[in-house]
């Protein structure tokens, strides 16, 4: 019986060389599904799986982490299009993207915290965190809540006949 596993934020990084590992593995017996909020971006990434990997079979899923409608819709259309899933990989997460700020830059090079704005950023380096359109802060939407919300959505395919899916959610340090 093929695997069937769903990837998040599959179209680059961890989630592709994700993808790529899983496929080198186990070719023939896997069924796999990208997740992913750039379709275009997504197509092109299983191109290149399926150029290494000609008889494996992947699919695309379009899914935005950060929207609570998105992340309902895709769990909707995974349960119509598998009846389970033996491996859910959340890896789909945006990181804060942090800026200078000259104003504070000229305020501390008169303070007595001068040597550690240097040393640190802390004073200069500013992060904008968004709102989404549901009222939650991006990096929390992305990152956590939109996961949170598709393992809610998905709990009728993820324990299939008594046997339990794997889950595992990826992580990177941010600032």
């Amino acid at each position: 019986m093929n695997k069937v596993v769903l990837v998040t934020g599959a179209n680059s990084g961890i989630g592709l060389a994700l993808c790529e590992r899983l496929l080198s593995q186990d070719t023939e017996g896997l069924q796999l599904c990208l997740a992913c909020r750039n379709m275009g971006r997504a197509q092109a990434a299983r191109s290149a799986l399926l150029t290494s990997h000609p008889t494996a079979q992947v699919a695309l899923l379009q899914m935005d982490t950060s929207s609570i409608s998105s992340v309902i819709s895709a769990a909707q259309e995974i349960k119509l299009r598998y009846n389970r899933l033996d491996y859910l990989y959340l890896n789909a997460g945006i990181m804060p993207n942090p800026q200078f700020d000259l104003k504070a830059f000229f305020k501390g090079l008169f303070s007595s915290k001068i040597i550690t704005m240097f040393a640190t950023g802390e004073g200069i380096l500013t992060q904008k965190d968004g709102v989404t359109s549901d009222g939650l802060r991006e990096i929390f939407a992305t990152n956590l809540f939109g996961h949170f919300l598709l393992i809610r959505e998905l709990e009728p395919v993820l324990c299939h006949e008594g046997r339990p899916s794997q889950l595992i959610w990826t992580s990177s340090s941010s600032l």
